[in-house]
């Protein structure tokens, strides 16, 4: 062996070693990130999460774009149709003229849209589009707690149809028509007085 060989693979395998340390930390982060965040542009249709029928939907306490706290028990006594979305998924941005038409259509018979956004830039991203599209139901900004709350969400969008009781009645993740939505709130909602839908 020649003189300073040791040296130079020392410094090689430093080197290798600094190189593995910084991939592996890298990998962990992203597994972490993975972990805690919904799946982006999930377009998932008819596959929905099993168990959460039945049971009583977890209360929060989030902000909305006024900067005012907003829970969903204060919707109870209300049919609500609770959407965890975010402004980057297309599925979620196509859904929300629907979501308007809905909320025009059934709030004066007991029916909300409430949006959950899970964007990491909250209000600064939310809100704009918002404007833009002239969102007529709540909009409060989520968290990973909220998201866990529900089972973890892993894919946006991801909806629950929660009743008057405060319990969930259906779970949905992917896009749906208006006209499946519909359906599903009619089946909700008491039945309509004369001269309403």
């Amino acid at each position: 062996m020649r003189p300073g060989t040791n040296t130079a693979v020392r410094r090689v395998n430093s080197a290798s070693a600094r190189k593995c340390a910084v991939v592996c930390v890298a990998a962990i982060g992203i597994a972490w990130w993975a972990a805690v965040s919904p799946a982006r542009g999930a377009e998932i249709t008819g596959k929905d999460p099993a168990g959460a029928p039945g049971e009583a939907a977890p209360d929060f306490a989030l902000t909305n774009l006024a900067g005012k706290t907003v829970r969903l028990s204060d919707f109870k006594g209300k049919i609500v149709l609770l959407d965890f979305w975010a402004t980057w998924c297309a599925p979620c941005r196509e859904e929300i003229p629907d979501f308007i038409q809905l909320q025009k259509q059934y709030s004066g018979r007991g029916f909300t849209v409430l949006g959950i956004a899970l964007d990491e830039d909250g209000a600064a991203v939310v809100k704009p589009l918002a404007q833009k599209l002239g969102v007529n139901y709540p909009l409060v900004i989520g968290d990973t707690q909220v998201a866990a709350r529900y089972g973890g969400i892993q894919a946006v969008p991801t909806a629950f149809l929660i009743g008057r009781d405060g319990r969930i009645l259906k779970a949905f993740v992917g896009a749906r028509s208006k006209s499946e939505w519909e359906q599903t709130i009619r089946r909700a909602l008491p039945p309509a007085a004369p001269g309403q839908n």
